[in-house]
């Protein structure tokens, strides 16, 4: 028995070093977008989630960039990665609502901003996302409530820019 415990204490130890690959990529990414680099940060991603496929976050950010050059359904297949890693990354919900609209699946969009307030109603981004889909929809109610609700769970500075925008609406 005893000379199993070695064994077991190498694989301990090393059962970080596993993940550390897929962080070590995400941080990458995240650098390369600070510095608006922007074939790094997707190398760095697409190399994170090679590493580790249910990386939620790796797989958030990708998202966000195949929407930028304009891929929205591959951008939907991320943030559906990071939603079945994650089902409470809302903002993977919200993500993957903004591609629908781009392929103008309103309906499918609705139901997402829906889920990604249901997964995380802490989380103002998610409210501020919805309550933009709900302006453009003409929905100024809907959208007023929103960004209440944002300004509810917001740090006081953004709560302070979130009133600023309640008080232009109508």
């Amino acid at each position: 028995m005893f000379r199993f415990v070695p064994c077991v204490l190498l694989c301990l130890a090393a059962a970080p070093a596993f993940a550390a690959p897929a962080d070590d990529r995400l941080a990458d990414g995240l650098k390369a977008l600070a510095a608006k680099d922007i074939v790094k940060a997707m190398d760095a991603f697409t190399k994170a989630l090679e590493s580790d496929p249910r990386h939620a976050m790796a797989a958030y950010e990708r998202g966000k960039l195949l929407l930028v050059i304009g891929e929205p359904q591959n951008a939907i297949a991320d943030f559906t990665a990071a939603v079945v890693t994650d089902p409470s990354f809302g903002r993977a919900y919200a993500g993957r609502a903004r591609a629908k609209l781009e392929l103008r699946d309103n309906a499918g969009a609705a139901r997402d901003f829906d889920q990604a307030i249901a997964a995380a109603p802490k989380d103002f981004e998610v409210h501020l996302s919805r309550a933009t889909f709900r302006f453009l929809l003409r929905d100024i109610a809907g959208a007023k409530a929103d960004l209440t609700n944002a300004k509810a769970v917001a740090d006081e500075a953004t709560a302070q820019k979130i009133d600023a925008m309640l008080k232009k609406l109508p």
